[in-house]
């Protein structure tokens, strides 16, 4: 499960130019209010193909995501739940093969947060970077799985069921949910 704002997105930008961190903010759509405006304020590097760099991304149309029937059914004030600042872990950032930019973050209030952006509607900023001059990437290759075992947790909580089991499908195959954690 994820946050997945991307309707809602007008505008944003993310600095990678410091190793390490990632700062920025982005604007999202409310009907009939202000636009929501969130800093982010993140550990970790995007991947190698936009790293040390800067990305500006917008939506042409945005709408309040759910208030429209976008989420295939009706959710009013879907936004709202979104937090202003947002801190944690990068996740995966990078432009993959579809055509689409992928901005991922781990926030500590609004857990997964995934947006899906057309390239057309990137840029990015500032001198490519020779990675070879930067320290390793600093990444959370395990936030997936550690997401997914505090969902496990919280699911069995709310549920009540100490047998309730959360497991996740990726690319390294299933992740198992928190085992450690039942008694």
């Amino acid at each position: 499960m994820a946050f997945r704002p991307t309707n809602n997105l007008i505008e944003g930008i993310l600095d990678n130019t410091t190793p390490g961190i990632v700062r920025g903010w982005v604007d999202f759509f409310r009907q009939g209010k202000e636009p929501l405006h969130c800093t982010l304020e993140l550990d970790g590097d995007f991947h190698d193909e936009v790293r040390g760099r800067i990305l500006h991304f917008w939506n042409e149309h945005p709408s309040d995501s759910g208030c429209d029937g976008s989420l295939g059914r009706i959710e009013p004030e879907y936004i709202e739940s979104m937090r202003l600042v947002q801190k944690g872990n990068v996740g995966d950032v990078t432009i993959n093969h579809h055509g689409t930019v992928y901005i991922e973050w781990y926030s500590e209030s609004n857990g997964r947060v995934v947006l899906n952006i057309d390239q057309t509607q990137v840029e990015i900023l500032g001198d490519e970077v020779d990675l070879a001059t930067l320290p390793p990437r600093k990444s959370h290759p395990d936030a997936f799985g550690i997401y997914l075992r505090e969902m496990g947790i919280a699911i069995r909580k709310s549920s009540k069921n100490p047998d309730a089991i959360v497991l996740g499908l990726g690319n390294s195959g299933l992740y198992p949910g928190d085992d450690a954690e039942r008694n």
